[in-house]
């Protein structure tokens, strides 16, 4: 059994693999039939959200003749069975392409549409709201274009060779439906029906055409025509003209997909199947966060890449920019995404999508892409950063084909791309297959190489799930089979190792394999010591009464972070915890992992995510406070902090305090930055203004005594520039009460009080009011304020994105000014205390985020 820390009921369950995403701001999606549910792990039995997938309008890409409807290339359109909107693949942004800073989730459902969304958060309401929508923008291209059908990189291959293409655009493989319910249950059969209008010439039809019994299966429209006074039903995928004499001149005006009547253009069979190719989605996945060219950060990057894989083989690329500024009001827009080219990755459908951020010290960092195909092909493809943020139109896009794997013909379900933690120059690939074979490469970056590491029968049924962990020291899988393992990744072959470890804290004790049927797809943790498995339930197994009505599927969150996995332990780590006379091994790898996932968080570029990680912190905290106190103490102890009798508190004193330090001088720093330029002559319109600097100025005259000696120089510049204060920052003593107008003097950098309505007769009303941590000023009682969900702090004020990646020797460059930051940077919501991401205070009834 394997400890969970919790399990979520979900009441539609999954139909499509990899049906489970975890978001960087800490949501899981998962994609539950016509709904996304978005849980917070920190809160299962609180609020969710929900994406409700809605038919979509057929794109009017043609009508064709009658006695091409049964050509084998539109025939599995004709006869389409999903009847009901289902989301395909899933996908989340990394945070801060949200209008508030947070997470788009992409959704691809059954009918090929491609959209992205947002979450509710000026909304009140748990339904998530549309943003974009990628397919029309593609249509609106291809119509502009004319399908590419007179443009030979854009055209599908002609002649002889077209023919076995098709056929493969058309095949029905085993990724086509919704994975099958279980075997033993017969399946419950819809009658085939033609997905659209048959139009005709003539409405006095002979009752003994033979086309009658078929305009009666295919729904015609000389039926809606007798019912005139009943809805008219929306039309499908195909339109089909009856034309007698073979000609497109006596075409009817079919009514299009917005409802309004356009002439559509008649096409060939083969046309038609090739531009529904085009345009039927079926796999999404974002791309890691990009620099621009002029800056390296990956925290400072501004743009990523949605990809998008086809029916057709090829796969579109679009980018998509940060906002220009955050906000959590209503008013703020979001732009659209910008195609910037297509690739005809393969001949037959793209089912899985991986992208790898790999930033080697040594060379420029790398974009890397792996595409896998129902045919049994993956490859891996390798972007130019530099030629893909100089992509503004829709045209070659800057990837070159780097591998190709071709060993099986057994469709490909599911793909994962991680960088070797082993090996600084290598890539690990996973690929999983419709078959439940289980196959892992390893790419060599410099002398472009491709090798097999192993391949293994590991599932039974349908690979759903796979993901590189810990650095690619290990590999997660699931399966249709409904079955999850984890594989140790070792130089020349994987590796099963069991997923069962002794948990923090043990919150669930039933054993979700003995009631559920199936495995959907699986996720992990930011901190990656925890995993998130999604299930659907067998309704035999449950209450008929209770149950099974209402409980569809399950997610269950399992605690991994205390398996044995292959990474070199730290000897000091372990030397500690056998000093606290913690030798157990389920100890030395807990310690081991959570000293690894503290390691990457030193890194200032990456984003604050830390609720897995707190959350087994204080499991251990109950069950083992001596393993607790051991590991946190050597990690302080690791940074260059004294050891202190009170070390906690007197580690977040100090901490507060060298934070705000940091603060008040990054803020004179930016206001001398400013005096400089004016005197200059530069121009420093779009650089962000400081505010709050008489605030500042007072808390550091009240603090003098604990503040540093190059923030008392600062002081001293500020104070120089006399009145011209004014024209380079905020600078306003004075403050008022925003309930009775009364003078409000500063006292604390955290909260104020007025003076009161009428001081001169006591006891006077005093109100008490927040004060803004970024900026020390009072807090608006009139407009939203942002909220920090870690320290409770109010911002009314965001600070530059700058602010956050400050050097380690920034006293040695304060005393200077600091006249070389850039603060051109836009402003982030993130606290300045804390370093996550602020959000808006909502009602306990909806869904808010949880990262810490």
């Amino acid at each position: 059994m394997a400890p969970h820390y919790q399990a979520a009921t979900l009441i539609a369950s999954p139909s499509y693999p990899n049906a489970i995403a975890w978001s960087s701001e800490n949501l899981v999606a998962v994609a539950s039939g016509h709904l996304i549910t978005i849980l917070n792990p920190a809160a299962l039995e609180g609020p969710r959200e929900l994406v409700v997938l809605r038919p979509s309008d057929p794109f009017p890409i043609g009508v064709v003749n009658r006695e091409d409807i049964f050509e084998p290339c539109i025939v599995p359109t004709s006869l389409a069975r999903e009847t009901e909107p289902c989301a395909r693949s899933i996908s989340w942004s990394q945070q801060g392409f949200a209008p508030n800073s947070g997470c788009l989730l992409a959704v691809c459902t059954v009918d090929g549409h491609v959209k992205l969304y947002r979450s509710p958060y000026c909304e009140f309401c748990d339904e998530w709201v549309q943003v974009a929508d990628i397919s029309q923008l593609l249509f609106k291209y291809y119509k502009d274009i004319e399908f590419g059908e007179d443009d030979g990189p854009l055209s599908l291959p002609q002649g002889k060779g077209n023919t076995e293409q098709n056929q493969r655009f058309v095949c029905i493989s085993e990724l086509q439906d919704p994975i099958p319910r279980r075997g033993t249950e017969r399946r419950k059969r819809k009658a085939a029906r033609f997905v659209g209008y048959v139009y005709d010439d003539d409405d006095d039809k002979d009752s003994t055409d033979a086309s009658e019994d078929a305009d009666f299966l295919f729904d015609p429209i000389s039926n809606l025509k007798k019912k005139s006074s009943k809805k008219a039903t929306k039309p499908g995928h195909v339109y089909a003209v009856r034309n007698g004499q073979g000609n497109s001149q006596n075409i009817q005006t079919p009514l299009s997909c917005n409802g309004e009547h356009k002439s559509l253009p008649l096409i060939t069979a083969k046309q038609y199947s090739c531009r529904e190719a085009l345009l039927s989605s079926l796999v999404v996945a974002w791309s890691p966060v990009l620099p621009s060219p002029d800056r390296s950060s990956y925290f400072t990057g501004n743009w990523c890449i949605l990809a998008v894989g086809y029916k057709s083989g090829s796969v579109s690329f679009w980018k998509i920019h940060k906002p220009e500024y955050y906000a959590i009001d209503i008013g703020m827009v979001t732009r659209d995404p910008m195609l910037i080219g297509v690739v005809q990755a393969h001949l037959s459908w793209v089912t899985a999508i991986s992208w790898e951020f790999f930033a080697s010290g040594s060379s420029k960092p790398l974009l890397l892409l792996a595409t896998g195909c129902s045919d049994g092909s993956s490859k891996i493809w390798m972007g130019d950063i530099e030629g893909l943020n100089q992509c503004t139109s829709a045209k070659e896009v800057p990837l070159t084909l780097v591998a190709e794997v071709t060993t099986d013909s057994a469709p490909i379900s599911s793909i994962s791309l991680s960088a070797s933690a082993q090996h600084d120059d290598s890539i690990n690939l996973a690929i999983g297959r419709a078959s439940g074979s289980l196959e892992a490469w390893s790419w060599n970056i410099s002398g472009n190489k491709i090798e097999k590491i192993d391949t293994c029968d590991a599932h039974d049924q349908v690979v759903t799930g796979l993901s590189w962990g810990f650095h690619g020291h290990c590999l997660y899988s699931c399966s249709q089979d409904n079955s999850a393992h984890c594989w140790m990744f070792n130089k020349t072959h994987l590796e099963e190792i069991p997923m069962h470890t002794h948990s923090p804290e043990l919150k669930e004790s039933i054993d979700l394999t003995e009631v559920s049927d199936r495995c959907y797809g699986l996720a992990l943790a930011p901190g990656e010591l925890m995993l998130a498995v999604v299930r659907s339930l067998d309704p035999n197994l449950l209450n008929q009464m209770y149950q099974a009505r209402t409980q569809k599927a399950v997610v269950e969150f399992i605690w991994i972070g205390g398996q044995f996995l292959g990474i070199p332990p730290d000897n000091s780590v372990i030397h500690s915890l056998q000093s606290a006379a913690l030798s157990e091994t389920n100890f030395l790898w807990w310690g081991s992992n959570i000293f690894w996932s503290l390691k990457r968080y030193e890194n200032c570029e990456r984003v604050l995510v830390l609720w897995d990680l707190i959350a087994a912190l204080q499991g251990f905290k109950k069950s083992a406070p001596t393993f607790l106190e051991t590991l946190m103490h050597k990690w302080v102890s690791d940074q260059g902090n004294d050891v202190m009798a009170d070390l906690w508190n007197n580690l977040l004193v100090r901490s507060e305090r060298e934070l705000r330090k940091r603060l008040v001088a990054f803020t004179f720093s930016a206001v001398l930055n400013r005096a400089a330029y004016l005197l200059k002559g530069a121009h420093i319109e779009n650089s962000w203004f400081p505010i709050g600097v008489a605030q500042m100025d007072s808390w550091a005259s009240m603090n003098d005594g604990e503040v540093h000696n190059g923030l008392k120089f600062l002081r001293t510049r500020i104070s120089d520039l006399g009145d011209r204060i004014n024209l380079v920052c905020e600078y306003s003593v004075e403050e008022y009460c925003s309930y009775c107008t009364a003078p409000v003097p500063f006292e604390s950098a955290d909260a104020a009080m007025c003076s009161g309505s009428n001081p001169a007769a006591p006891p006077a009303e005093a109100h008490k009011m927040s004060r803004c941590v970024a900026s020390m000023r009072l807090c608006s009682v009139l407009q939203p304020t942002w909220h920090c969900v870690c320290c409770g702090g109010t911002v009314d004020k965001l600070l530059p994105e700058i602010f956050f990646t400050m050097p380690t020797s920034f006293w040695d460059d304060a005393p200077h000014g600091n006249e070389s930051i850039d603060l051109s940077t836009p402003a982030v919501p993130y606290c300045p205390f804390c370093g996550v991401l602020l959000q808006k205070m909502k009602p306990g009834f909806l869904l808010s985020v949880s990262p810490v």
